[in-house]
């Protein structure tokens, strides 16, 4: 099963996925571990994110990361469609410069802000604890 990375594409300095390579890999490994695959998308607008997150829906993937981006247009959108989703998500903010907490509250469980490229591998990592999979990322397992 498959966990939907969105990222808002941020400028000619980033990775064509917006996210540096070596992030990809460590993400793509991590869900392997589990038994689940990774899908990056990179949008260059708010109304491609919509589109992207409607299309998680009812295709296999089981939860959803998102980066709504920096771009003021079309964010209650991105809210209205977050809190339709059927699917668990978190909202990514790469970029701790841009506005904080869309309209998504009431669907995202989570909201993670400023830890740039990093915050994706944070939100993996409470998805796959939410999806029942963190016992695989421990390989020393202490028994209380």
């Amino acid at each position: 099963m498959s966990i939907a990375i969105i990222t808002a594409h941020r400028g000619l300095a980033e990775q064509p996925a917006g996210l540096p390579r070596e992030v990809v890999s460590q993400l793509v490994e991590r869900a392997a571990q589990a038994g689940r695959t990774v899908a990056v998308r990179a949008c260059s607008s708010a109304t491609e994110i919509v589109d992207c997150l409607r299309q998680s829906n009812g295709n296999g993937t089981e939860f959803v990361l998102f980066d709504p981006g920096v771009e003021g247009l079309s964010r209650s959108a991105i809210g209205a469609c977050v809190a339709r989703l059927d699917l668990p998500c978190i909202e990514v903010h790469a970029n701790a410069d841009g506005p904080v907490g869309i309209d998504s509250a009431a669907g995202a469980l989570s909201v993670i802000d400023g830890y740039g490229a990093q915050g994706y591998v944070l939100g993996l990592s409470i998805a796959l604890e939410y999806l029942g999979d963190a016992e695989c990322e421990n390989a020393i397992h202490v028994g209380t």
